[in-house]
């Protein structure tokens, strides 16, 4: 409660102190005196309250008893936070204020229960009454009513009960009060127990120090420093910096070079820090002792924010930035990948960074006028959470710090989502209010490039859910017909539709340097993501036959345009992340499971699909060795599509002549590999077969474009020289028969993350 004892107030109108109220007696303050007659007499200080106690303006209904008493105390707890001038005395008084007020309530709980239970009732009758009745806009005044009526952190048990330590470290001299003798917050509460052995620990803590809000615990100082530690020079920083920035980012959402500076970063976290810099040595061909150094140092890094409990956005961050290059465990899934996530996603959620920053440049005011209290955090209090009290939130730095959280928590949801779809996880990263309502967040005067990109990929991964049950909805309606035909068309139309409008949406987004280039980790991602759409369909039990060869076929065209833009793509995906190599690997296998027809049918596309998966397996094992420092898991993956090429039986096909013949010639693209004679860009009205840039829709899965002739099934086909239109086209000509090359490994068990089986001693095809 916010108090004040100035001796010049005006005695006229003056209220009455708080010993003459508890008193019931006239409250006599003489012309030039601080002190009424009564606290003269006592020698105790006058303590006059700042505000009316008794009826509030605006308020229709007189709150009375329990009710009341909760109000004044939840007034005096917001009130604080707002004088930044008053000192110790100032909070005493509050607290001598709120203590009073609570022992006389609960006087009056004791004795009179009763009139609370009653009045109890009386509110919800009124409730019910006025929930009954249609509702209708608010007045600015009944706004404010209510607002005046809402409890902060209502939602969050742990949030309110530290937001009543309010009192004690929201004014800015209450901090240095004496610990020695705490003033109880309950009169009657009893004292802590005493543990034997530990008893001066336990007297020291005091309930002042254990609930207070959750802040930022920064993971900074000169044995955690690489600078002060003199594993790199700050000239370097800079240099390896600028580097992941020019070369990394790209495929590292989540930061803002005009925000994560290296001087900033060096400030907020040393695991940031050194991580940034670690990644960008490991692509440095002339860094590989340094690389090794700041890894060794990154991992103690991590290992400490986990046990010394630290939390910012930064450590969220640096958790990410190690996920997409980490290092291959001794077995497959050893590494610590998900861990990682997991204490991302923690600290995350202890800073509050899954809410909406209000007030909000980046959202509409309708919007944020709709959403619930718990979805959204203050600007002030957000900023204060993070350590930049002295920043105001209206400035444009002030602006980049707010916006950093809710980019940090949107890309936390695109790489959760992407590893969890990629290794056959459920998701743990919830779809929270920022990213229900994220379709313009990329729309901001102080947005970065990348923006775009990474809200393309978050929106894609919301919106697939649905996506999924849309799918499923129409198999289990069509479940007792006897032709899926129908369901088949229904299902198509409503997954063509939903990537033909996202494409529609984010073409100018995700493309680069304005020539509505696709980057091809983008196409890999996208087309990834189709491909477990189809195995959705495929393995959902009340799909018809129908449906399920249907999307057999789409499902082979999309594994096949994976590998065949991982193969085009080489020279920009030398920093491809380790959630990329494993959707590779995945559509190969599921192109290997695919592809086979039962018996020695010429229409067979196997021994095509094995020379694209012997390229891409090549590609894979230039990525992860280069340079020689590099390690990357990729060259164990390109290691394990040979075994699986290796292991399988000899398909190949009589040859009459050069297949290349019958296809279009490949030319050089800009980045060095073959395409066809298809242009890469995207014109107006995009021609036929014209699919490696972005499209104004995806490819149809049944219309073909550029017919190839019907003898060239004879031969094996070059599919990596090849537009994605034309190996849709080719998997469509060679039919719908599809048997399974893997009959211990069904479609289905690919799907998850056991599908790479180097123990199975029967795995053949």
């Amino acid at each position: 409660m916010e108090m004040e004892t100035d001796a010049g107030a005006s005695a006229g109108k003056q209220p009455a102190c708080l010993n003459c109220r508890r008193s019931k007696i006239r409250c006599n303050r003489p012309p030039g005196h601080a002190r009424c007659e009564k606290c003269r007499q006592l020698n105790a200080e006058c303590v006059v309250p700042s505000h009316h106690l008794g009826r509030q303006k605006g308020v229709k209904n007189k709150r009375k008893g329990l009710e009341k008493a909760i109000h004044q105390i939840e007034q005096a707890i917001k009130r604080p936070k707002t004088d930044s001038g008053s000192g110790p005395d100032d909070a005493q008084k509050a607290i001598a204020g709120l203590q009073d007020l609570l022992s006389r309530f609960q006087g009056q709980l004791t004795n009179d229960p009763e009139t609370f239970s009653s009045g109890s009732d009386r509110d919800r009758d009124r409730e019910t009454e006025r929930d009954g009745r249609t509702r209708h806009p608010l007045s600015p005044r009944e706004q404010v009513t209510d607002e005046n009526l809402m409890l902060d952190d209502a939602e969050n048990p742990l949030q309110l009960l530290a937001r009543a330590s309010d009192l004690q470290i929201s004014p800015t001299g209450v901090r240095h009060l004496p610990i020695s003798s705490p003033a109880p917050l309950v009169a009657a509460s009893p004292p802590l127990p005493q543990a034997s052995g530990s008893g001066d620990v336990l007297g020291q803590r005091s309930a002042k120090d254990f609930f207070v809000p959750t802040r930022a615990s920064l993971d900074v100082g000169d044995e955690l420093d690489p600078v002060e530690l003199g594993l790199v020079t700050f000239d370097e920083s800079e240099s390896l910096f600028s580097y992941f920035y020019q070369n990394l980012a790209h495929t590292r959402w989540g930061l803002d070079p005009l925000v994560h500076s290296a001087r900033f970063v060096r400030a907020q976290s040393a695991f940031l820090f050194t991580s940034i810099m670690a990644a960008a040595a490991l692509f440095l061909p002339s860094a590989g002792a340094l690389s090794k150094r700041l890894s060794r140092h990154v991992k103690w890094l991590a290992k400490r924010a986990m046990t010394h409990r630290h939390r910012s956005v930064e450590i969220v961050l640096a958790f990410m930035v190690n996920v997409p290059w980490m290092a291959p465990g001794d077995r497959l899934g050893d590494d610590d990948t998900c861990s990682y996530i997991a204490m991302a996603l923690t600290v995350a959620l202890d800073l509050s960074l899954n809410k909406i920053v209000t007030p909000s440049s980046s959202f509409d005011r309708g919007l944020l006028s709709r959403l619930a209290r718990a979805d959204c955090i203050d600007a002030r209090r957000a900023l204060h959470m993070d350590g930049f009290d002295d920043v105001d939130p209206g400035s444009e730095w002030g602006r980049r710090l707010l916006r950093r959280r809710e980019r940090t928590w949107i890309a936390l949801f695109v790489v959760e989502r992407g590893v969890c779809l990629a290794r056959g996880r459920s998701y743990t990263v919830p779809p929270t209010a920022l990213i229900e309502n994220c379709d313009y967040w990329h729309r901001s005067d102080i947005a970065d490039r990348r923006d775009g990109p990474m809200n393309s990929m978050a929106i894609l991964r919301r919106d697939l859910d649905d996506l999924f049950r849309k799918v499923k909805f129409s198999c289990d309606s069509y479940r007792i017909v006897d032709t899926g035909s129908e369901a088949a068309q229904t299902i198509k139309k409503t997954i063509e539709s939903f990537y033909a409008n996202w494409y529609a949406t984010w073409a100018m987004a995700i493309s680069e340097d304005g020539a509505h280039h696709l980057p091809p980790y983008v196409e890999i991602l996208v087309t990834h993501t189709q491909l477990s759409t189809y195995g959705g369909v495929i393995n959902h039990p009340t799909a018809p036959i129908a449906v399920k060869r249907f999307f057999r076929a789409a499902g082979l065209s999309s594994a096949l345009n994976v590998l065949r833009a991982a193969i085009q793509g080489e020279a920009r995906l030398k920093s491809m992340p380790n959630n990329t190599v494993i959707m590779i690997s995945f559509a190969a296998c599921s192109a290997l499971s695919l592809s086979v027809t039962p018996g020695d049918s010429r229409s067979s596309l196997a021994p095509s699909v094995r020379a694209l998966i012997e390229e891409t397996a090549g590609v894979l094992e230039r990525i992860g060795a280069t340079p020689d420092h590099r390690n990357g898991s990729s060259v164990l993956y390109g290691r394990f599509l040979r075994e699986l090429i290796r292991r399988g039986p000899n398909m190949q096909m009589p040859q009459t002549r050069d297949p290349r013949m019958d296809l279009p010639e490949p030319v050089l693209n800009p980045t060095g590999s073959t395409n066809t004679a298809t242009t890469t860009t995207l014109p107006a009205v995009p021609p036929a077969g014209t699919s490696t840039s972005i499209p104004d829709r995806p490819p149809s899965l049944s219309i073909s474009q550029q017919p190839l002739p019907p003898d060239l099934w004879s031969e094996p086909m070059q599919f990596s020289a090849m537009s994605d239109g034309q190996i849709i086209d080719a998997v469509n000509r060679a039919g719908s028969a599809f048997g399974s090359s893997i009959p211990d490994v069904p479609f289905d068990d690919m799907l998850s993350w056991d599908w790479p089986d180097f123990a199975n001693t029967e795995f053949s095809f």
